[in-house]
């Protein structure tokens, strides 16, 4: 890690966060992150044959639906007077709009169009009336978007990169992952930053004192970083066992994943946990966070006698989910707090901030936000 590091010092402006402030800049990054793979969701959700949720992608409403096997994602907006076809977070039904009652098939064509030749003169398939379509791929137990691109873009794995195998393997629970939603008064970017930075963990979690910088591993992989606790593995030897399915648990682990996902796997014995944050941008200044938790399937590298029995005992993981919840609660609650104060100051940044070793990850994120803008 270095020592000190400016973003983009040669410029010396604070352009970097003109959409902390500024609608017509948080218009503009949306529309151009809305190309990027981004979390929608988790397949717990779409268990069922026609279950359906809503999710933001580039600023957009969209949902995702399930088709007996598949799922398919659309804009959530009527291709005939841009009525949202679905409303609420998440239910099951067939794809009928509630205003004129369209109805539209997997491939999102309008198929069923009421009195359509008295109306439009056609037959509702020779009116060719379609949704906009989101194109949906899933890693793990995790199902990611994104509008096509003009040109064909990366694949989700190819994105993802050597995170694929990895955050398939984590965030693959034994059952139904519990769920947290908040609001912070914050923009997204200042909720995602303060994941990549271990420096403040004195003065926002009044731990008792600072990390050593020998004690963690950065890794930069794609527009995307890992933040490694120990020495027991390296993110390629991580990825090689996760594909293989012999990878085991043994220290802390936390991936960023860009634009706007945190994902750690962290101890909490008997049972290792993942945790997914995302980051969904609503305005300049307001920020949804969305979590999900759950104990992983993988089990430590070395575990006593004791917490093998504990694991067997059918009320340990009810009672172990509630103390997680609280630590992930009270974890969260601390750092939106200081991003709100962060916030408060954001129109008065007028120049790049000076990042120290510890925050070395910024930096990678904010060169890959720029890039993406590009």
């Amino acid at each position: 890690m270095t020592r000190l590091s400016r973003v983009g010092e040669s410029r010396g402006s604070g352009d970097w966060a003109c959409a902390f402030t500024d609608g017509q800049a948080f218009r503009h990054e949306q529309e151009r992150l809305g190309h990027c793979w981004t979390l929608l969701g988790v397949l717990a959700d779409l268990a069922k044959d026609d279950d359906w949720l809503c999710a933001t992608l580039g600023g957009r409403s969209i949902f995702v639906q399930r088709f007996g096997d598949a799922l398919r994602g659309f804009e959530n907006r009527c291709a005939h007077r841009f009525f949202p076809l679905r409303l609420g977070e998440k239910g099951n039904g067939p794809l009928i709009c509630g205003f004129h009652h369209w109805s539209y098939d997997q491939d999102g064509r309008a198929i069923g169009i009421p009195k359509c030749r008295e109306m439009f003169g056609c037959a509702a398939r020779e009116l060719d009336a379609r949704l906009n379509p989101v194109e949906i791929a899933t890693c793990g137990s995790l199902i990611f978007g994104r509008f096509a691109a003009q040109t064909p873009g990366e694949s989700l794995e190819d994105y993802l990169g050597e995170g694929f195998p990895i955050l398939a393997s984590i965030c693959a629970p034994h059952a139904r992952p519990h769920r947290l939603v908040t609001e912070v008064a914050a923009n997204w970017r200042l909720c995602h930053h303060i994941t990549l930075d271990d420096y403040h963990i004195v003065a926002v979690h009044a731990r008792p004192e600072h990390h050593s910088n020998d004690q963690l591993r950065y890794s930069r992989f794609g527009r995307h970083s890992a933040h490694f606790v120990g020495s027991a593995d390296t993110l390629a030897s991580m990825a090689a066992e996760c594909r293989q399915q012999r990878y085991r648990a043994a220290e802390y682990r936390f991936f960023n994943i860009f634009p706007n996902l945190a994902v750690s796997l962290f101890k909490a014995m008997p049972y290792w946990y993942f945790c997914v944050q995302q980051f969904i941008p609503i305005s300049p200044g307001r920020t949804r966070v969305k979590a999900w938790f759950a104990p992983t399937r993988h089990v430590a590298g070395f575990e006593s006698f004791f917490h093998r029995l504990l694991r067997l005992w059918p009320l340990t993981a009810p009672t172990h989910a509630l103390i997680v919840r609280h630590y992930i609660r009270k974890t969260a609650e601390e750092d939106h707090a200081a991003c709100a104060r962060l916030q408060l100051a954001s129109h008065q940044i007028d120049g790049w901030p000076i990042l120290g070793a510890q925050e070395e990850r910024i930096r990678w994120f904010e060169e890959a936000y720029a890039d993406a803008l590009r």
